[in-house]
């Protein structure tokens, strides 16, 4: 990549994260007002460049340079342009704006392929607003939804969303949802700390893990916090802190690999006066064996089945299930001599987060090109990325989107 190249890169980062101006961290949210005008965007620039551009019922927009040989072939690129609540600069959009970025200098330095290049910008990966995760890649790949989600505001998934896709469908915008691609690759910064702590550029990935979401009711009794007796309490909080402890002191015994983060609690009425009388937690655990997966599936349903109280009702939900995820092995090893060739140092690993690849290779050859997150840091505003190793990835990519579509 050329220096103008970079600071184009750079420039289009900046302007859709200078869309969270004056929040912390970004919060682009599906289907919020900070989402749409981050998606618009992005069409914004593709029409610009002069890609097809189609937006699907979901708000995921893929952008088409078509094959002067073999258009019916297609080779894709791409991330999600979605985040977490204060969430970092990079993390799905690095994917977006990265592919946009390869496939333009491709274009500039070769001319148009022979086979068809796409940019996927997928809808939502994140399950920050609705109790789901990957909607954009499960409906473009045609798998079932819960369409009558609710936010915790009370708004519908089908309202935000059909309010959203309005939005999107611009001048030169098509309808609709596209033919699968013969090959999906997803440029990602590694989110973790692997590559920085041992001084490497490139990360290939070779499967994602299996990922399990829960949430935890507890239901006790809100009563005086001055004048019931500590031995007549049926304290919702109490409780909640003991499963949690017990959990995770568990998680710990079963599997060193197996995470286990309670991310999120809501406690009712949430008053320093009042003994909680309800309170929801989450649970979220990850590894990349099914089998301990499921073994801590069964210990968290006893856990909290057994630390039943007379005054205390406790339930546990499984929300969001996703399967240990292995991607293309030919993909890997074409990456793999890129990489060598350009001078890059690497390592194969596993990815401990989840991502749209995982939907992806459901149906199609999927592979995942990682660089270093400073500190290991990710899902916060903390997030960064060196320049340099951006621009490693990009330029990786573009190789590999070279090779295969050429």
């Amino acid at each position: 990549m050329t220096t103008t190249q970079l600071n184009q890169l750079s420039h289009r980062i900046g302007t859709i994260n200078a869309l969270s101006k004056g929040e912390v961290g970004q919060n682009r949210l599906v289907y919020s007002p900070t989402w749409i005008s981050a998606q618009q965007q992005v069409i914004n620039w593709g029409l610009q460049l002069g890609f097809d551009v189609t937006v699907d019922d979901f708000g995921t927009t893929y952008m088409d340079i078509p094959g002067t040989v073999h258009p019916d072939q297609i080779i894709a690129a791409g991330s999600h342009i979605d985040t977490v609540a204060q969430g970092g600069r990079f993390d799905g959009l690095y994917g977006v704006l990265g592919g946009l970025q390869a496939i333009e200098n491709l274009l500039e330095s070769v001319g148009r392929p022979k086979k068809t290049l796409r940019l996927i910008s997928f809808s939502e990966e994140e399950g920050s607003r609705f109790p789901d995760t990957f909607t954009g890649s499960k409906h473009y790949t045609g798998q079932p939804i819960n369409l009558a989600m609710t936010d915790p505001n009370g708004v519908s998934f089908e309202d935000a969303r059909r309010n959203a896709v309005a939005k999107l469908k611009i001048t030169g915008v098509k309808s609709g949802r596209p033919e699968l691609p013969s090959t999906f690759t997803e440029l990602h910064i590694e989110q973790g700390p692997r590559l920085i702590d041992h001084h490497l550029q490139i990360g290939l990935v070779t499967s994602i893990v299996g990922q399990r979401r829960f949430t935890v009711t507890v239901k006790g009794i809100a009563n005086h916090a001055g004048t019931t007796p500590m031995d007549e309490r049926a304290d919702a909080l109490e409780m909640a802190v003991t499963l949690i402890s017990d959990l995770s002191q568990q998680a710990h015994q079963l599997d060193k690999g197996l995470t286990f983060t309670v991310g999120e609690m809501h406690i009712s009425p949430n008053t320093s006066n009042v003994i909680p009388g309800l309170v929801t937690f989450s649970i979220d655990t990850r590894h990349n064996n099914e089998a301990v997966l499921d073994q801590f599936e069964q210990i968290i349903n006893q856990v909290v089945e057994r630390s039943q109280d007379t005054n205390i009702i406790n339930s546990v939900n499984r929300w969001a299930k996703s399967d240990v995820t292995h991607l293309d092995d030919q993909l890997l090893a074409a990456n793999q001599k890129i990489a060598d060739r350009l001078g890059f140092s690497s390592t194969q690993l596993a990815s401990g987060a989840g991502h749209d690849s995982q939907i992806m290779a459901k149906v199609t050859r999927t592979t995942m090109i990682f660089v270093p997150s400073i500190n290991g840091i990710s899902h916060a505003p903390e997030e960064n990325t060196s320049q340099e190793d951006l621009l490693r990835g990009v330029e990786l990519l573009t190789e590999s989107l070279h090779q295969q579509a050429y």
